[in-house]
């Protein structure tokens, strides 16, 4: 009897070590451009500045080098209440980028609204520093030697 606890036990423990050698099931990718738009509103309404720096950055990047597999207008009432209320000037000028980068009617409208036109302007070359940014990050990252 005690070789067939023994047996048992060594089987009920063995069944995790298994379980996480297996490859995770695979998510459509529909859903994890939709997990990303979420993610980025869930981070801009719960999230500490810091965090909402790097989100508009990320937001910048997804809207413009990804706009055909991410729609981030259900993102733009988060980012103009990071750009009415942030206490940080650099979270501003990001969020007014990020709207631009989104680039929907209700973005636009707000900022043509609220921004005069060198704001504009300046809004668009954080989008292209943001970019630039990314860029330089990711090539550096598939240079560097293995």
């Amino acid at each position: 009897m005690k070789p067939l606890i023994t047996s048992v036990l060594i089987a009920l423990l063995a069944v995790p070590v298994f379980a996480q050698d297996s490859e995770p099931a695979p998510v459509p990718e529909e859903i994890r451009w939709s997990l990303v738009a979420t993610q980025i509103k869930a981070s801009l309404v719960d999230g500490q500045e810091d965090i909402k720096t790097q989100t508009l950055k990320n937001a910048i990047v997804f809207a413009t080098l990804y706009r055909d597999k991410v729609d981030l207008s259900g993102s733009v009432s988060a980012i103009r209440e990071v750009y009415q209320h942030s206490k940080m000037a650099t979270n501003q000028r990001l969020a007014l980028a990020a709207l631009q980068a989104i680039g929907t009617s209700r973005a636009q409208d707000f900022v043509t609204r609220n921004t005069t036109p060198e704001e504009y302007d300046a809004g668009r070359l954080v989008v292209a520093s943001v970019l630039n940014d990314f860029y330089l990050a990711h090539t550096a990252a598939t240079d560097a030697p293995s």
